[in-house]
């Protein structure tokens, strides 16, 4: 197998002594190499099985060198026209064949693979392929890379068959194909939605700039175990390959540093110079910040692990709730996940103003009380454009020393509206998470041998199914939604009739101040207007019209009544009057209106605002 290594600067002089050192090509960060030329290369490979050591720079130039060959009579030089066409050869194979496993698209259009992450040696017995990905929190990424390598592999094959001027060459020839995988730098996803990502940007401060998704877990009622469930699924996702942080946004009741002690719990300021910003707690891999560990003397109220109690009113707690957020360097970050307080109050509001999540878990216990509660959480976060991605049963069940399964709560209570495809994962009554948590070592991290299998493996399922849904949502791919079509479609125009309800855009347009609505499918897009009254007057969650509102007959911009201060002055109607429009990330689109309200608007009810007819069955791969 290949080892990844990064590289700091070298010099091809070093590399060749490394070389004929026989002691590999790796150029460690504080060699003294490093500062004599500018030739950076960004990611290495050295494969002991075979010598090789391929360098990708940053500027895109591939160099691949060899140690000399034993037998040269064995070895066959390919000329650079041969490997450029070999390299147009995979990429084409490649690109038809590979699709990667979640998201169903194949690796080449999601620009995993391109023209500078294949390398062929110069005799021809190496091939060596990159996979860029947004992240290493693959649960298919084992099974992506075999697929990769079998269909290079099968392809070189080929095109040796092909070549007849090759035909000669040793049976090594083009035998060794290694795929290894690298994470970019991580941007935020909704990067990817937005016209103005600069802006979007700058609204999240250089601490969360480099923070591809948030992930709350929440639950509605105190004692469920919803940090316990935050901290083993942080480290999990670390385990399987993430980079992770984790945030306690439990201001009242900080439970982090009674979950997690590190070895250094000093919080130390961020380098970056004139931000403010502290650094996390780096941890076993993990990043954590909680007001628990910040400074007694620090002023913040609830501060410190043996502090009193945190009394603060709203307005104060969205300030330290922003200060957590924003105030933090994070660095590169696959997913921040966010231990949220129980119930739906401030700090759940504040988040969600502050940030566009990419999803929610909920944790409840199986009882009818905490499941009702649960039902109203997923529900409020929906509305808030915060999608529920797993329910956890926590205390779900126990196994007795005779092996039996026992439900003393009762089995699958929990259900929820809006939330009858989300996974559910039942946990167990558990002696060992409890240890665990008592002792300060998360379940997830110290990982005994014997005793916590059911725990460990319900974990697991639990971060497979939170990378799934992150990786869909990082390039838009959601579970199959509803189609719609227009009554008034043109039948000569080349424009499909059946549009994607997932591909609505909502843009205010100041001169008449309707809504432009636009809906897309592979092979068109059709534009459509919705008048402020209209979209007022509609369930935000089911775009059904609400029977005897008052928004239907107001018209924006027109006298409502005379002031009493001058005849001839006008009093518009504020609430059919749109002020601006944000979008609130996979779910819709949020609607400021001129008093005062923010409705959040789903993407089904603006494609039925904008006259469109759902499609029954949608086309489902």
């Amino acid at each position: 197998t290949m080892r990844t290594t990064r590289l700091s600067r070298c010099t091809r002089t070093t590399w060749n002594r490394q070389r004929q050192r026989g002691a590999g090509c790796v150029i460690p960060s504080s060699s003294s190499y490093g500062s004599r030329i500018a030739i950076t290369p960004s990611v290495g490979f050295l494969s002991p099985s075979t010598g090789h050591c391929i360098c990708w720079y940053q500027s895109g130039k591939r160099t691949l060198w060899t140690n000399p060959p034993q037998d040269s009579t064995q070895t066959t030089s390919l000329s650079e026209r041969a490997k450029a066409d070999l390299e147009e050869t995979l990429t084409q194979s490649i690109s038809r064949k590979v699709k990667d496993p979640i998201l169903k698209r194949d690796v080449v259009s999601l620009g995993w693979v391109g023209s500078q992450s294949i390398v062929i040696s110069q005799d021809g017995t190496t091939v060596q392929i990159l996979l860029r990905l947004p992240s290493l929190l693959h649960p298919e990424l084992e099974r992506l890379k075999q697929q990769v390598t079998d269909v290079a592999t099968k392809s070189l094959m080929e095109w040796k068959n092909e070549k007849n001027d090759y035909s000669r060459a040793s049976d090594s020839f083009l035998a060794h194909v290694n795929v290894e995988a690298i994470a970019t730098s991580p941007a935020p996803f909704m990067s990817r939605l937005v016209d103005n990502p600069e802006e979007l940007l700058k609204e999240l401060g250089p601490g969360l700039e480099k923070v591809a998704h948030v992930l709350a877990v929440y639950s509605c009622k105190g004692g469920v175990g919803k940090s316990t469930i935050a901290v083993n699924l942080s480290y999990e996702l670390a385990r399987q390959g993430g980079r992770v942080g984790l945030l306690d946004l439990d201001l009242y009741g900080p439970s982090l540093p009674l979950l997690v002690q590190p070895n250094d719990k000093a919080i130390r300021k961020s380098a970056k110079k004139g931000s403010g910003m502290i650094y996390p707690i780096e941890n076993s891999g993990v990043r954590l910040l909680s007001l628990g560990y910040v400074n007694t003397n620090s002023g913040v109220q609830g501060s410190g692990e043996n502090n009193g109690a945190a009394i603060m009113r709203g307005p104060l707690v969205v300030k330290v709730v922003a200060q957590l957020l924003k105030g933090t360097d994070w660095g590169e970050l696959d997913v921040l996940v966010l231990d949220l307080p129980p119930g739906t109050g401030d700090v759940q509001l504040a988040v969600c103003q502050e940030l566009a999540m990419s999803g929610a878990v909920a944790v409840s216990t199986p009882s009818k009380l905490a499941t009702e509660d649960t039902r109203k959480g997923i529900e409020m976060f929906q509305s808030l454009g915060v999608p529920t991605l797993a329910v956890v049963e926590n205390m779900s069940y126990f196994m007795c020393e005779g092996g039996g399964k026992h439900y003393p709560f009762g089995k699958g209570r929990v259900q929820a509206d809006g939330a009858n495809n989300t996974a559910r994962i039942e946990f167990p009554i558990s002696v060992a998470t409890n240890d665990a948590a008592e002792s300060s070592a998360p379940l997830c991290l110290a990982r005994p041998e014997t005793g916590a299998q059911d725990e460990l493996i319900a974990f697991e399922e639990l971060a497979k199914v939170v990378s799934c849904e992150l990786l869909r949502v990082q390039y838009g791919d959601t579970e199959p939604e509803q189609q719609v079509t227009f009554e008034d479609s043109d039948p000569s125009m080349q424009a499909p009739s059946v549009f994607d309800v997932a591909s609505v855009q909502l843009n205010l347009e100041k001169t008449d101040n309707q809504f432009t609505i636009r809906l897309f499918s592979p092979s068109g897009a059709v534009q459509k207007k919705i008048k402020p009254a209209d979209l007022r007057s509609r369930d935000p969650k089911t775009g059904l019209v609400i029977p005897d509102s008052p928004f239907l007959d107001q018209k924006p911009e027109v006298p409502m009544v005379q002031s009493s201060s001058s005849s001839t002055q006008k009093k518009v109607s504020p609430s059919v009057t749109p002020v601006k429009v944000d979008r609130k990330g996979r779910y819709g689109f949020a609607v400021q209106w001129a008093d005062g309200a923010t409705i959040i608007y789903s993407k089904i009810c603006l494609a039925k605002a904008s006259g469109g007819l759902i499609v029954e069955e949608a086309i489902n791969e």
